[in-house]
């Protein structure tokens, strides 16, 4: 089995999605995995996913300390939740591929010098985070209604003799920000899965390359989480 360390990190295609919490929470009894709570067989992967954290069980949680209620956890869909455990799975549509994105991330600090101090002395404030992404042009997907460039601007599309004209919505968007994707089972998938706004947008065309579609991005909803899984053996 391969372990982090063994691997040098060789960044792979990301992924844009846009994502809506299930309206329905799951409600863990200490004998259904997660594959079964969502409806599916044991084993059957079908619970495979991300889920948002609504409750921890006050002891046998599947879910790590460390990971607070609000938190987005990346289930293989075999975890058994204790009675206690509650999760909203998020339903995510992808919306196009990311072939680079960057995350900075940056502390404020404010000065606390007195003058008793020969040096000057600073307290840490909040974190910022922002970044910048490229993303391929891909015809039926990234120029439909739902797709990156409807997240930004309004839509015309016309097909035979019908007309479509989408406006712009406010729906959630996530980026899947992979450093590097691992092929086989022991290797290790490394990203940074967070809830993004975009700005900043750059779209334009290039004779005889890949189109790409530029935009800046603010991280909203939780905190990003830097994700390091273990592919399993099927």
């Amino acid at each position: 089995m391969s372990t982090p360390d063994e691997l040098t990190l060789i960044g792979d295609d990301s992924d844009l999605y846009t994502g809506k919490a299930a309206s329905v929470a799951l409600v863990g009894d200490g004998t259904k995995t997660l594959d079964v709570l969502s409806g599916g067989a044991a084993g059957d992967k079908s619970g495979a996913g991300f889920y948002i954290i609504s409750s921890k069980a006050p002891s046998g949680s599947i879910f790590p300390t460390g990971m607070p209620v609000g938190s987005m956890y990346p289930a293989l869909g075999s975890e058994l939740m204790a009675v206690g455990d509650t999760c909203k799975k998020l339903n995510l549509t992808k919306r196009g591929d990311v072939s680079d994105w960057s995350l900075d991330i940056s502390r404020s600090k404010i000065e606390t010098t007195l003058l008793k101090h020969k040096f000057k002395k600073y307290r840490y404030g909040k974190k910022d985070a922002s970044g910048k992404m490229s993303s391929i042009f891909t015809m039926g997907i990234t120029d439909q209604a739902d797709g990156h460039i409807g997240q930004t601007m309004t839509l015309f599309t016309r097909s035979g003799n019908t007309v479509t004209v989408t406006v712009p919505e406010d729906e959630s968007i996530y980026l899947l920000g992979y450093v590097r994707k691992g092929a086989i089972a022991g290797e290790f998938d490394d990203y940074v899965f967070a809830q993004i706004n975009l700005s900043n947008v750059s779209l334009g065309g290039k004779s005889g390359s890949a189109q790409s579609y530029d935009s800046e991005f603010s991280l909203t909803g939780e905190d990003p989480i830097f994700y390091s899984v273990e592919i399993p053996a099927a």
